[in-house]
């Protein structure tokens, strides 16, 4: 046999292909050679002696050997390569009756044994509701993992009032969530973001959804299609190793003995818009036929929601008091009010087949598609009476859509056991419409001195109060408002993964304690990303309003509004004034209760015939200046990318006893990628559309190969404890427009002064982890499950952004490995580039979890249900930052002239998206046919954007803590009523201005969802 340690043996670089080549020679010859014996079998299901309902997750174990296997999400288990003899099975599930079945097993032949277990002693009076069912699954896979891992069983997903996918794992320890319209859509694990996060379903890689992330939007996955959530904190060599966070699999199940069909209905009320118009559905199917080899299971779901939310951003400015203290005053308060429906629907289908050898081959395909209608509107209420106001309406459409195919099998031939699939993945991000007007009130005064447009000057002690105070000082003089400049964008991103993968495995024996399996298998991945976007402008502000328009056959006529919105346009010359959009019996929308009114509100149905009607327009007959001019700078940012990915391994998994596995290994994965991109040989001028552009097309490559050793320790220490060691190492792929050859210099106008650069860098390696984890759980009919975990992340190679830093001058350039020169010579500028750090990034924390069921508890305290869970993170790495410091070129009689001077720096800080503390609680109570879950969810603030700017201004999401409650009722058999209460307290979401160096933290917005409510039935038949 191959042995394990092999694996972890440094190899030197001009060995490794000799080396791994060495590693597939052993274990190929390891699966030729056969044993002098035939191979025998012992397979079948554990189930539940009452219900009936499998057991996933039980340990069986041949005693007195090696040899075991624990039950996967159906039940099923199957131990291979027993000698022929007399046995003895145990089968074990905590929270049930340990049970010695025996058996004989002569050679070559396969022993069907199917056992039910009966509860515990502490809970067999008790009858175990579904949820309480669903925890114990919960537990008992994690207890039979080989690594480490959390597990969200179906019941579990159930019975919390989860919006999504994202919502679900945002329950489990290590994991916080960030947040798009009221509802988690991105997960964030250990502090590091999604694109060092895995997603795959039922182990098929999730084509990203972001424009630019490796991310994938889990809001797009309606969790009622799931039947569980593995959640992998630690890697073993046959998973994708682009998972320095750990990896997310999304359970779907295979059909079901009996039949299966299940129905929820509910309808759903939004607190904060008031609306009552919304529906969540989902329908699942499953079945076998012909004997039980043919399943098929398929479901549906549609959804409609009201996202709607309010928000408010507040501006400061610096002032210093009579003791020299430097204060802020209220500079600007912007209110806005986002009217959002979001729709999901979806639909998946699985067809399995059994096959003879006791194996299976399954066709499986998940289809899920949000779409977003929502029209943002905003105003300012600036401080100072020279400031103009600016009222503006965005009106978006988004949807996101994804795709997953496989056809998957697992078969037994020659005493191999083979898994192997080919698979089709694809996303696709696309905003086919999104339209903003602006309108602006310039301040005036009337003859005697009197403010009667824009508005009044605000006084310094108002200033230091509340930001609702500045709102009595706007005049809004809506008919001297007029429109300042339209927007229109259009933005589509697309991502196809195409895989093929293979593993073999044998199990080995040798001696009666000594066992386990060699595993060697390979993968190969093509993805496909395209990005592209475009946009057009029109500046209001500084052109003639256009007289006429283009129409599709490409005449030219003058424009008449007659019989439109626009009938008796009101304006003055080229003066569009806001009162044309400005609704007569809906133009105020308070917000915060009364603490905010946004006034106005513009008519979403004249923003959008505004556009209809003069998208085409021009200023003469000739068709000759367009009234929306193509910006060509937004083509810039247009990517066509091809990934090549192919990986193999050797994994070696050995028992030793009944009590130690040790998991030894090594993984290699090579890309070679192709990029296509834009860039700018020289700087775009002029605003807001660059006067001169010259864009042009470019290519890179990039190609990397990376070996990754890898070793796992189980030891059951005891009957109720086990300790999980892990050292590996890992990697994650930089976001895909960050290897572009793009460049960008943006030279603005005086209207905007400044200039910017804006680069990729084709030579980004991808960032590169050792992870060290111990975790240690104890276990019981009583304890449920307690564990702790604890784990040092060491990140070589971190990519990070510099991100609008200022400079002036091009030695940053060569610091962090980029062959540039800006076109700006000495002149300030700032910079956005992506780089790899220069020294290692570490991660590191703590884990605490407990769930456990109290039904050993007297009387009526049997009901209650417990699960808890907390984390302490903690990182540090390096990031640029800038010096600034002001010195006086003396030059009498004259003043001083200032001369400034920028020194890039190095600062200390914990990573962007890390909170240092989350926890969740979830408290049950189960009484015979009603069931209730109170739930909290709690994240600390965590960074945004780092310090980085001029002022040294980090941004941070505010920390909150969210209850919510779910309440299930059975009427009768199959049928039962649901009542799930979400932000039961109308949680403020927020984000923070910070400054280490000066010590201070201030608000920057606040956001509010509401409450929602949702009121149903689950029918089961």
């Amino acid at each position: 046999m191959l042995h394990p340690v092999l694996s972890l043996i440094p190899i030197p670089k001009r060995f490794r292909l000799r080396g791994a080549c060495a590693l597939a020679f052993c274990a190929v010859a390891l699966f030729g050679v056969q044993s002098a014996y035939a191979q025998s079998v012992l397979r079948g299901t554990v189930i539940d002696s009452l219900s009936g309902g499998t057991l996933p997750g039980a340990n069986v174990l041949v005693q007195g050997t090696a040899l075991g296997a624990a039950t996967d999400i159906e039940g099923t288990y199957r131990v291979s390569n027993i000698p022929a003899g007399d046995y003895t099975v145990r089968f074990s599930y905590v929270g049930y009756e340990t049970r010695f079945v025996p058996v004989s097993i002569a050679d070559g032949q396969t022993v069907m044994l199917d056992v039910a277990l009966q509860l515990s002693g502490g809970l067999g009076e008790v009858v175990v509701s579904g949820q309480a069912e669903g925890q114990q699954a919960a537990i008992n896979q994690q207890l039979s993992s080989n690594t480490i891992v959390n597990v969200v069983s179906e019941e579990k997903i159930q019975e919390l009032p989860d919006a999504n996918a994202a919502e679900s794992i945002g329950r489990l320890p290590g994991v916080s969530v960030q947040r798009s319209g009221g509802e988690a859509n991105q997960i964030v694990l250990r502090g590091l973001s999604g694109a060092f996060t895995n997603v795959t379903v039922d182990g098929i890689s999730v084509a990203a959804t972001g424009t630019e992330s490796r991310s994938v939007d889990l809001s797009a996955i309606s969790q009622g299609t799931l039947s569980g959530i593995e959640l992998f904190k630690a890697l073993t060599p046959d998973k994708d190793a682009d998972a320095i966070a750990g990896s997310v699999n999304l359970v779907t199940r295979r059909a079901p003995r009996d039949r299966q069909i299940r129905v929820n209905a509910l309808g759903s009320y939004n607190g904060l818009a008031s609306d009552v118009g919304q529906y969540d559905t989902d329908v699942r199917y499953g079945e076998r036929f012909w004997g039980d080899r043919l399943g098929v299971q398929i479901t549906a779901n549609l959804e409609r929601r009201n996202r709607s939310n309010e928000e408010y951003d507040v501006g400061y400015d610096k002032d210093v008091n009579e003791e020299g203290t430097t204060t802020y005053l209220l500079d600007d308060l912007d209110l806005s009010y986002t009217d959002e429906t979001r729709r999901r629907r979806g639909a998946g289908a699985i067809l399995d087949v059994d096959t003879p050898d006791g194996g299976f081959v399954k066709l499986s395909t998940l289809y899920n598609h949000t779409s977003r209608d929502f029209i943002v509107s905003s105003r300012n209420y600036p401080a100072s009476g020279a400031d103009e106001l600016f009222y503006s309406a965005r009106d978006r459409e988004q949807t996101i859509s994804l795709l997953t195919g496989a056809l998957t099998g697992e078969t037994y031939f020659l005493g191999l056991e083979s898994t192997w699939g080919l698979s089709y993945a694809r996303s696709s991000t696309d905003n086919p419409f999104d339209y903003e007007l602006v309108f602006t009130e310039p301040s005036a005064t009337d003859s005697d001195g009197n403010v009667i447009a824009g508005t009044q000057v605000v006084p310094k002690d108002v200033r230091e109060g509340d930001p609702e105070d500045l709102i009595p000082f706007a005049v809004n003089n809506f008919e001297s408002a007029y429109l300042y400049g339209a927007f229109f964008q259009e933005e589509e991103s697309s991502d196809t993964d195409l895989s093929a993968y293979l593993n073999l495995r044998r199990d080995y024996t040798f001696g009666s304690s000594i066992g386990g399996q060699i595993k060697v298998g390979g993968k190969y991945r093509d993805k496909s990303r395209t990005r592209d976007q475009s946009e057009v402008i029109s500046p209001y502000y500084v052109e003639a309003f256009p007289g006429y328009v283009q129409l599709a056959d490409g005449s030219v006529v003058p424009k008449d509004f007659a019989g439109t919105m626009f009938d008796g346009l009101q304006r003055s010359g080229s003066r569009i004034f806001a009162t044309n959009f400005i609704e007569a019996d809906r133009f105020t929308e308070d917000l915060y209760g009364s603490r905010f009114t946004l006034n106005p509100v513009l008519d979403r149905d004249a923003v959008r015939a505004w556009w209809e009607l003069n998208q085409n327009g021009v200023s003469d007959a000739a068709g000759r200046d367009p009234e929306y001019e193509v910006n060509d700078e937004a083509r810039i940012f247009f990517y066509d990318i091809a990934e090549r990915v192919s990986a193999g391994y050797v994994m070696n998994t050995l028992n030793i006893g009944e009590r130690v596995t040790w998991i030894a290994g090594l993984r290699m994965e090579h890309e070679n990628n192709d990029y296509g991109s834009r860039y700018s040989p020289t700087q775009l001028t002029g605003f807001p559309v660059p006067s001169t552009s010259s864009i042009r097309d470019t290519s890179s490559t990039f190609s990397e190969t990376v070996w990754l050793p890898n070793t796992h320790l189980l030891i059951e220490a005891t009957d109720f404890m086990n300790v999980r060691l892990a050292a590996y190492r890992a990697l994650a792929r930089p976001d895909f427009n960050q290897r572009l050859a793009t460049v960008v210099g943006r030279q603005t106008s005086t209207f905007f002064p400044g200039n910017s650069v804006t680069l990729g860098n084709p030579n980004l390696r991808s960032a590169r982890a050792w992870n060290y984890e111990i975790n240690t759980s104890f276990y019981g009919p009583r304890i449920g499950l307690f564990s702790v975990s604890a784990f040092y992340k060491s990140i070589s190679d971190y990519y990070q952004t510099i991100n609008n830093i200022p400079y002036n001058g091009n030695e940053i350039f060569e610091e962090i490995g980029i062959d540039y020169q800006t076109p700006f010579g000495g002149n300030r500028f700032v910079l956005t580039a992506p780089f790899n750090s220069p020294r290692a990034t570490t991660v590191y924390g703590i884990e605490v979890e407990h769930q456990t069921s109290l039904g050993f508890l007297p009387g009526l305290l049997s009901g209650f249900v417990v699960s808890y869970n907390g984390t302490l993170l903690h990182s540090e790495t390096v990031v640029p930052a800038v010096n600034i410091e002001t010195t006086f070129i003396e030059r009498p009689p004259f003043p001083p002239v200032p001369q400034i001077t920028y020194t890039p720096v190095e600062t200390d800080q914990k990573l962007q998206e890390q909170p240092d503390f989350i926890a969740n609680v979830a408290l049950g109570y189960d009484y015979r046919s009603f069931s209730a879950r109170v739930s909290m969810a709690h994240q600390g603030e965590y960074f945004t954007r780092f310090g980085d700017g001029a002022n040294r201004d980090a941004a941070a999401r505010g920390g909150f803590t969210r209850w919510d409650l779910a309440v299930k009722q059975a009427v009768r058999p199959g049928v039962m009523l649901l009542l799930n209460v979400n932000n039961l307290t109308g949680v403020e979401e927020t984000r923070l201005r910070i400054n280490d160096v000066i010590g201070r933290t201030l608000l920057n917005d606040s956001q509010i969802y509401g409450t929602t409510i949702d009121f149903g039935l689950r029918v089961d038949l």
